[in-house]
């Protein structure tokens, strides 16, 4: 099957790479749940309202839902995505993509 990120935009995708703007280690990877919004040449937007959260903490600012971030591939490990259009949002397939 052909896979490609940009079909799983507005989706629930699980993406293995860094912890957004988190106080802990910074070279260690974490699982994050996050919906894609974009997909561009060198990484992926996404919308994670527990990541708008941490950053509106660590700046004590009222948190702007929804925020868009951008994470480079190269700081992403893996993405986890299902490949079923009917549960696309509840389970994953693994799915990779890298930038050259």
């Amino acid at each position: 099957m052909d896979m490609q990120l940009s079909k799983l935009i507005r989706r629930k995708i699980v993406v293995l790479g860094p912890k957004l703007l988190d106080s802990g280690d910074k070279n260690q990877a974490k699982l994050e749940t996050v919906t894609l919004v974009g997909v561009e040449p060198s990484g992926i937007w996404i919308e994670s309202e527990e990541a708008a959260n941490r950053i509106a903490d660590r700046f004590r600012v009222k948190p702007a839902t929804p925020s868009a971030f951008f994470i480079p591939f190269a700081q992403i490990v893996t993405i986890l995505a299902s490949n079923d259009a009917t549960d696309a949002a509840e389970t994953g397939t693994v799915v990779t993509e890298t930038a050259a």
